[in-house]
C-alpha cells in the first residue's frame, strides 16, 4: 500500500512539474503579447510580470519541495490549469485586437470602384454581353495602364475617353445604345443631383481597382501635441469604402492630449465652398469626395477652417447599425417637442425625450433632416449625439467585457484611417497611465439654404448651404483655443 502511494505521489509530482513548465511557457507567451501590443504603461507591465514571476516561483518551490502533500499538488495543478485558460483567453483577445488595428489603421491601400452603366431600356443585361463593344469613360485616375488591365479582366471592351463625366451621365439617361464606365462616386453624386437618374439607368457590372497608398509621416507626437482628425461618414450602397464617394458626415475633431479637450465641429454636407485647387464656381463639400477622394475633402476643409488636418477616419456610415447592435443599443434624446418618423425608415419613430433604439434606428436618426426646421444643421447635431453615445458606451467597462468581440467584428473592414497602430496604442497607453477624463465640446458652423450652380454641375441649380462666415470665424477661434492651450 505504501509502495502504491509512493508511486501515485511520484506520478503526481511529475505531472505537477509538467504543469509548472507549461505555466512558464504560457507566462512567457502572454508577456510577449502584452509587450508587442504596446498598450500598457511600463509600470503596469512591470507589475504584471512581477506578480506572474512571483506566482510561478511559489508554484515551482512547492512542486520541487519533497514534503509538499498530494492535496497541495492537486490544488496547484488545478489552479495552474485554470490560470493557463485565462492566459489563453487574454492572448486571444490581445492578438485579435492587434490584428484588428493592423488591418484597419495606417491605410495601405485604396479601392476605386467603377460601374458599367447602360440605359434602363438597353438590351444589355450582363457584363459578358459587352465584349467587343465601345465603352465611354473619363480619365480620372493616375495609372492608366492599371485601369485598362483591370477593365480587360472584366470585359474585352474598347475604351473611349471623354472629357466630362457629367455629360456622359446625362447622355446615358436618354441613349439606349450608350455604354459608360464611371466612378461609383460620380454615380452617387448624379443620383443625388437628379432624382430621376437612378431609375433611368442600370448597373450591369463593376470593376474594383486597388492601389497602394504611400505612407506619410506626419511628424506629430499625438500624446504630446494637439492635432486634428477629419471624420468622414460615407453613405455608400456597398459594404466597403470606395475611395471616391459622397461624404454625408463631415466632422472635425480637434484634440489636445495635454488639456484632454476634444472640440467637434460639424460642417454640413451641402456647405457651398471653394473646392481646393479649383477656381470659379463653388461646390458642395460632399462633392469634393467624388472629385478627389478624402485628400481633396481634407484640403478643402483646411482652406475653410485655416488649419492643418493631418489625420482622417473614413467610416462606412452603415457600420453604425452593426456597432450599435453590438453594444446593445443606445438611448437617444430627441430634443424636439413632437414625434416623427424618420424619412429613411418609417418604422423608426422618435418621441420627445429619451428613446432606446437599435442600430437601424440609430442610423435613421443620424440621417434624419426632414423632420427639423433647420434641416441639415440639426442632423449634424444628431450625428454628434450618436457619436458621443457610442463612445460613452463602448468605453464603459461592462460593455468592453461583455461585447468586446462583437465590437471588433462590427467595426472590422468598415473604416479606414491614416492613423497608425503605434499612434493609437500610444494614446491608449497615455490614457491608462493617468486615467484623466476628457471634455468634449461642439462648435458647429451655420449657413442659409439656397439654389446655386456648382463646380461639378455648372448647368443646373442644386440645393446648397451658403456659409455664415461669422460662425466659421467663431469655429476657427475655438479651434485655435484648443490647439494653443497647454
Amino acid at each position: 500500500m505504501q509502495k502504491k502511494n509512493k508511486k501515485v505521489k511520484s506520478k503526481l509530482v511529475t505531472f505537477s512539474k509538467i504543469v509548472w513548465i507549461l505555466s512558464i511557457i504560457f507566462m512567457v507567451v502572454l508577456g510577449y503579447f502584452i509587450y508587442d501590443a504596446n498598450i500598457l504603461p511600463f509600470k503596469y507591465y512591470l507589475a504584471i510580470v512581477v506578480v506572474l514571476v512571483l506566482l510561478l516561483s511559489i508554484h515551482g518551490f512547492l512542486v520541487m519541495r519533497k514534503k509538499t502533500g498530494k492535496g497541495i499538488l492537486i490544488t496547484l495543478c488545478l489552479l495552474a490549469i485554470l490560470f493557463m485558460g485565462l492566459e489563453t483567453f487574454a492572448i486571444t483577445k490581445i492578438n485579435d485586437t492587434i490584428q484588428f488595428l493592423r488591418e484597419n489603421l495606417g491605410a495601405h491601400f485604396e479601392t476605386n470602384v467603377y460601374y458599367f452603366l447602360v440605359n434602363n431600356s438597353s438590351s444589355y443585361l450582363v457584363i459578358d454581353e459587352l465584349n467587343g463593344k465601345d465603352v465611354k469613360t473619363v480619365e480620372d485616375f493616375d495609372d492608366k495602364l492599371n485601369f485598362e488591365q483591370a477593365v480587360k479582366r472584366k470585359a474585352d471592351v474598347n475604351l473611349i475617353y471623354e472629357q466630362n463625366v457629367v455629360d456622359l451621365l446625362e447622355q446615358i439617361s436618354n441613349d439606349e445604345e450608350l455604354i459608360v464606365l464611371v466612378n461609383s462616386g460620380n454615380y452617387e453624386a448624379m443620383a443625388e443631383a437628379d432624382e430621376k437618374f437612378e431609375s433611368s439607368v442600370r448597373i450591369i457590372g463593376s470593376v474594383e481597382i486597388v492601389t497602394e497608398i504611400e505612407q506619410v509621416d506626419t511628424g506629430i507626437n499625438i500624446t504630446k501635441e494637439p492635432f486634428a482628425i477629419y471624420l468622414s461618414g460615407i453613405d455608400t450602397r456597398s459594404d466597403y469604402l470606395p475611395s471616391r464617394s459622397l461624404s454625408d458626415v463631415n466632422i472635425i475633431l480637434a484634440i489636445n492630449p495635454n488639456t484632454r479637450k476634444i472640440l467637434m465641429i460639424h460642417i454640413p454636407r451641402d456647405y457651398y465652398v471653394q473646392i481646393h485647387g479649383t477656381s470659379g464656381l463653388k461646390d458642395k463639400l460632399t462633392h469634393s469626395g467624388t472629385l478627389g477622394g478624402i485628400e481633396l475633402s481634407m484640403a478643402t476643409v483646411e482652406d475653410l477652417l485655416e488649419i492643418n488636418i493631418p489625420y482622417y477616419v473614413r467610416v462606412n456610415f452603415n457600420a453604425v447599425v452593426n456597432l450599435v447592435d453590438a453594444i446593445g443599443g443606445i438611448d437617444i434624446n430627441s430634443d424636439v417637442n413632437y414625434s416623427f418618423s424618420c424619412w429613411t425608415d418609417r418604422s423608426c419613430v422618435f418621441n420627445p425625450g429619451i428613446n432606446s433604439v437599435n442600430g437601424k434606428c440609430a442610423l435613421a436618426f443620424a440621417r434624419e433632416r426632414h423632420a427639423y426646421e433647420t434641416g441639415d444643421r440639426h442632423r449634424g447635431e444628431n450625428q454628434e449625439q450618436v457619436i458621443e453615445l457610442v463612445i460613452d458606451k463602448v468605453t464603459s467597462s461592462s460593455t468592453i467585457i461583455n461585447s468586446y468581440t462583437d465590437i471588433l467584428n462590427a467595426l472590422n473592414g468598415t473604416f479606414q484611417s491614416n492613423l497608425t497602430t503605434d499612434e493609437i496604442t500610444s494614446l491608449v497607453k497615455m490614457q491608462l497611465d493617468d486615467m484623466r477624463g476628457w471634455k468634449i465640446e461642439s462648435a458647429n458652423v451655420d449657413g442659409t439654404g439656397g439654389m446655386q450652380p456648382t463646380y461639378s454641375y455648372p448647368n443646373q441649380n442644386l440645393y446648397v448651404m451658403n456659409p455664415d462666415m461669422e460662425s466659421v470665424r467663431e469655429a476657427v477661434l475655438k479651434l485655435n483655443e484648443v490647439f494653443d492651450e497647454d
